[in-house]
């Protein structure tokens, strides 16, 4: 089975290549499809009296391959990297955007959630007590060492 998986990872290799020219991450049924193909050829290798046939077969998909991708860029439209969300309701992680798109003052928690244990949230001026750390939003306590 050597010389067959062998041919598996040089046709994985081609479509790997193929889509990172494109400056993406292979899709997996890129990766899913060619792999069935040479599962169905493996079954068939199992065969004594086909396996050199069914490895030929593999070398020649790979060709096949190669020939399809050698020379034009791909036409499939990647959607890499994928788009921005402007949703204005989505709440995202790390900012300070709160629902509605509205920003939240400065150290506001976000709706339904507490500050932190061993935290307090700044004044109105943004400042935080003396010998506390300023950290997502919330004023820290210092370590005590």
């Amino acid at each position: 089975m050597g010389p067959f998986a062998l041919a598996w990872l040089i046709g994985e290799g081609i479509v790997t290549y193929r889509w990172i020219r494109e400056k993406a991450p292979p899709p997996p049924g890129a990766l899913a499809l060619s792999s069935i193909l040479f599962a169905g050829l493996a079954v068939v290798a199992e065969y004594r009296p086909a396996r050199t046939t069914a490895t030929l077969m593999a070398f020649g998909v790979d060709l096949a391959i190669l020939l399809q991708v050698a020379g034009k860029a791909p036409q499939g439209v990647t959607g890499w990297p994928p788009p921005m969300i402007n949703d204005p309701t989505a709440f995202l992680p790390g900012s300070n955007s709160g629902p509605g798109g509205g920003t939240l003052p400065p150290g506001t928690p976000p709706p339904g959630q507490k500050p932190p244990p061993g935290t307090v949230l700044p004044g109105p001026d943004g400042s935080c007590p003396p010998g506390y750390t300023y950290y997502g939003g919330y004023c820290h306590q210092p370590l005590i060492g």
